[in-house]
């Protein structure tokens, strides 16, 4: 909007300044003046225009820095790279930390990589898991002193798998005589033998008996189903973790032995693959990859070989 009075006044100005008589020598005299002013300003400032004193960014705002340069372009420069860099910046991952449970760990205690299975017995796809992939993995990197591996009990409620709680049960009482990972390996390699079994528990008894077992103090502890609180404490925990089915493994790296750009670049990689769900997570030590299914070697491979042991 145009200031009416603004007008008038520039109006009257030019008026006025029209009726203004300047002497020939008054003229001359003046202009000699001010070029000897514009010659001493321009020896300064190293030629007209270098050197400015205030500079104007197109939205009004002064874009100078304390030593009077122009800093429109570098301003805009740089929040060009901010938007940039905020454009490339790498998601924040969420946070967790998981604890291992009371089963103790498979493998050597000091490696550097820990994985958290939460899984049941009476799972098909957790056997398939056990058959196809675990046993790689104890030979390849447990074996060896990478990867140490827990166990946790998931069992889904008896309208789904009616065996897998007593088969926990069973796996817990064999742990109390320092036989939990025969009987879990045990309880997988027979799996089709009492799935579905209408004398579970006599199958049970039978396999702690050949594993060397004490029968006496098993078939009380099973009977009397014991560690029931262990069992819905890992259930807890898997729901805490977000684990909605079986088998979920957890593979836990300390940062200092992977680079976060590769694995976000390998987890995305392998969901890109096999149209899957990996996650990757952190917390201020570890980064975390949530591996939810039974996914082949292969891909616990991929992710373990990028680990500096």
């Amino acid at each position: 909007m145009v200031d009416k009075n603004s007008s008038n006044s520039s109006s009257n100005s030019g008026n006025a300044l029209n009726s203004v008589t300047l002497s020939k020598d008054t003229l001359y005299g003046g202009t000699i003046v001010v070029l000897v002013a514009l010659l001493v300003v321009s020896v300064f400032t190293q030629g007209f225009g270098v050197i400015k004193t205030e500079c104007t960014a197109q939205d009004g705002s002064t874009t100078c820095d304390a030593a009077g340069n122009n800093n429109g372009n570098a301003a805009a420069d740089n929040s060009a790279q901010a938007a940039s860099d905020q454009g490339n910046a790498l998601p924040t991952l969420q946070e967790i930390t998981l604890d291992f449970g009371s089963y103790p760990a498979r493998g050597d205690a000091n490696a550097v990589v820990s994985i958290v299975e939460f899984s049941e017995f009476q799972c098909p796809y957790c056997e398939r898991l056990y058959t196809q992939t675990e046993k790689l993995l104890e030979s390849n990197y447990i074996d060896t002193g990478k990867v140490k591996f827990y166990f946790r009990d998931y069992p889904l409620p008896p309208q789904y798998h009616p065996q897998a709680g007593p088969a926990a049960i069973a796996a817990r009482c064999a742990n109390d005589q320092d036989k939990f990972w025969e009987m879990h390996d045990q309880l997988f390699d027979s799996r089709d033998e009492w799935s579905g079994s209408s004398d579970t528990d006599s199958l049970f008894k039978g396999y702690a008996t050949t594993l060397g077992i004490s029968s006496a103090e098993f078939d009380a502890c099973y009977d009397a189903q014991e560690h029931s609180s262990e069992i819905s404490a890992d259930l807890a925990a898997g729901q805490l973790y977000g684990v909605g089915g079986t088998p979920n493994s957890f593979i836990i790296i300390p940062k200092n032995k992977v680079d976060e750009t590769t694995l976000r670049s390998l987890v995305d990689s392998i969901n890109s693959q096999y149209g899957g769900s990996l996650e990757l997570y952190q917390n201020d030590n570890e980064y975390t990859v949530l591996i939810p299914g039974a996914y082949p070697y292969q891909v616990f491979q991929a992710i373990l070989d990028e680990v500096d042991y």
